[in-house]
């Protein structure tokens, strides 16, 4: 079909007169009705958490449906971060984010299953029938098992045959009631990250910076002006803690120095990468100790107080060819006599 310039404006022009009549009302069976869609978390049940994943511990809000209304089942529907929590500030990582996928999973376990002594498949039992087996299971060991005296006819309450593995990701409340609830029944082999992970954190960090604990919170990172990360990989591990090192970074003109075998992502923003050799964590440290007390670059008040540096080592104490001294090469053993400090006439540490 051709049309000319005259008939396509004609064309034109009717279009628009009849939408104009349209919209006055004169033609009701072609009115049009727009309907704006509802927000999505109109009726739902906020709740404040915090996410688990890693130590950042960013905050989120968790929506469900539910409203305590009758028929109707509470379901997690959308997860966001919570804007308010002061070291995430709305943020989250892919973990986080990913959070109403591993809830409705279909992967996830929800019911206790069992699988029997040289069978491959696993059984669905009833959370009563699972306790019971478990309690009836712990009781008879510790019957069978259970110290009450050492040796030396000294009261233990020992119970060693049987151990637990405690979560890393539950709260400080129910790392307390694990702590009870194993020391009551006399167990003495308790497991978890507290041990692997924070266990020489507290040994190292006490005699080293004069606490055995993190001594800042993530956000007060931002007002660094050195920021070294060694043994660990915070930009891709906890990303939305690495922002404060970026702002430090930016609006501090922080320094940001990564110290790695491997060229990761913390290195890939650094400053200064010392890509040091595997193993070598304590002789890299070490020499920037010596290298700090050489040229006078350290507190010297907050040291002597505050740290170990002020305790007098032993004489006998060696280091040579990478073995400490006491090495047993028959036992492959160290004898830790020669690492102690030494003692006054008091039994006491000496200090300088």
């Amino acid at each position: 079909m051709e049309l000319s310039r005259r008939q396509f404006f004609r064309i034109c022009a009717g279009g628009m007169a009849g939408t104009t009549v349209a919209s006055l009302g004169f033609l009701p069976s072609f009115s049009a009705h727009a309907e704006t869609r509802q927000y999505k978390l109109l009726k739902a049940k906020e709740t404040r958490n915090n996410c688990t994943y890693c130590s950042v511990g960013c905050g989120i809000l968790m929506y469900s449906f539910g409203d305590n209304a009758k028929n109707v089942r509470e379901r997690i529907y959308h997860v966001e971060g919570d804007p308010d929590h002061p070291v995430s500030r709305g943020s989250l990582c892919p973990k986080g984010a990913g959070v109403l996928d591993y809830i409705h999973s279909d992967n996830r376990l929800r019911y206790p299953e069992y699988r029997a002594p040289g069978s491959d498949k696993w059984t669905r039992m009833s959370w009563d029938e699972a306790i019971d087996r478990i309690a009836r299971l712990m009781k008879d060991d510790r019957d069978a098992n259970f110290i009450e005296k050492n040796a030396q006819g000294v009261t233990v309450n020992r119970w060693t045959s049987t151990s637990m593995l405690c979560s890393s990701a539950a709260s400080n409340e129910t790392g307390i009631l694990d702590g009870k609830f194993t020391r009551a029944l006399g167990m003495v082999s308790i497991d978890c990250q507290a041990r692997l992970c924070h266990g020489p954190t507290v040994s190292a960090l006490a005699p080293t910076f004069g606490r055995g604990a993190m001594t800042n919170n993530w956000v007060d990172i931002k007002n660094a002006n050195v920021v070294l990360i060694m043994g660990g990989n915070a930009a891709e591990a906890h990303p939305v803690g690495f922002k404060w090192v970026i702002e430090a970074k930016i609006k501090n003109n922080a320094t940001v120095i990564v110290v790695d075998p491997r060229f990761n992502r913390s290195a890939a923003v650094a400053d200064l990468y010392a890509p040091i050799r595997a193993g070598s964590d304590s002789a890299f440290l070490l020499g920037a100790i010596r290298y700090l007390i050489e040229h006078d670059r350290i507190q010297h008040e907050y040291v002597r107080h505050y740290t170990n540096a002020s305790m007098i080592v032993r004489e006998d104490y060696d280091f040579d060819e990478g073995l400490f001294s006491g090495f047993d090469p028959q036992k492959r053993q160290y004898d830790k006599t020669s690492w102690n400090y030494e003692l006054d006439a008091k039994r006491l540490r000496q200090a300088r």
